[in-house]
């Protein structure tokens, strides 16, 4: 599909939200009649979780097979309960270390990733790419998959942890060759609690590194019972809140997505 967006969350810290991210920016995409897939490359494989399904998959019912030599492109997706048939998953699973580990032999190891998308595309208009945190081969993986870039941020560190990531990511991906450079569509504090200082220091000082660099800013994702209630449930917040103000900033990354898809046409 010429006009697929390959979002990859990438991240250096644990626990800022990106499976939360992928879920309800997924689940956004796909009320719009749009198809989206979530990939889940991360060990921990908690997006079961989060949209209501089991954690007793075979591993060649995960993205354990798709990394397997004898994957032919029959991709292993579900559509959990209660989601639109759009809105489709691969479930991770806790193998992706000995996968991680069998890469590391394999030639151009970090494009493997970007030539099985390649070889045997996907259908879905969104593919969103949710892996560990902090750099290893699988997010190099991502990273070269990726068209796009989503960056989560987490509200606990310094500005200047948030801009060396940035760095990073860019510079990593001048030493990947990539080309074209996978844009990065903007920036996103989750986890907010106002009030608290180091996190009201942080956003106030987020915005110049943000200009700098020449990349959107999103409104911050506060820390909120019902964001946190709607992933115990194994559903979108839009689901279970249709009017919480925080799914206007799911609406608006929808809205950015739809602007480059349509670009592309």
């Amino acid at each position: 599909m010429n006009n697929q967006i390959v979002l990859g969350l990438l991240s250096e810290a644990g626990g800022v939200g990106k499976t939360t991210i992928a879920v309800n920016l997924a689940y956004e995409w796909s009320c719009r009649d749009r198809s989206a897939v979530i990939l889940d490359l991360d060990s921990n494989h908690s997006l079961e979780d989060f949209v209501g399904l089991g954690d007793d998959c075979e591993a060649d019912e995960t993205i354990v097979k798709v990394f397997s030599k004898d994957f032919q492109g029959d991709w292993p997706l579900q559509t959990p309960p209660e989601f639109p048939e759009k809105f489709q998953v691969c479930q991770g699973h806790s193998l992706l270390n000995e996968i991680e580990q069998n890469l590391v032999s394999k030639k151009r190891r970090e494009y493997i990733l970007c030539k099985l998308l390649k070889d045997y595309p996907l259908s879905s208009e969104l593919v969103i790419l949710d892996c560990n945190a902090g750099w290893d081969l699988i997010s190099y993986n991502v990273l070269a998959a990726s068209t796009h870039l989503l960056i989560p941020l987490d509200m606990g560190v310094k500005v200047k942890t948030a801009a060396r990531l940035i760095e990073t990511i860019l510079l990593t991906a001048s030493e990947l060759e990539l080309d074209p450079m996978p844009e990065i569509i903007g920036l996103i504090p989750n986890r907010y609690n106002k009030g608290a200082s180091v996190h009201e220091e942080f956003l106030k000082q987020l915005p110049e590194v943000a200009e700098s660099v020449g990349i959107k800013l999103y409104p911050a994702i506060r820390t909120w019972q019902y964001l946190n209630n709607s992933a115990v449930f194994g559903l979108p917040l839009k689901r279970m809140r249709a009017a919480d103000p925080l799914v206007k900033i799911f609406s608006a990354i929808a809205n950015d997505l739809e602007k480059v898809q349509d670009a592309q046409t």
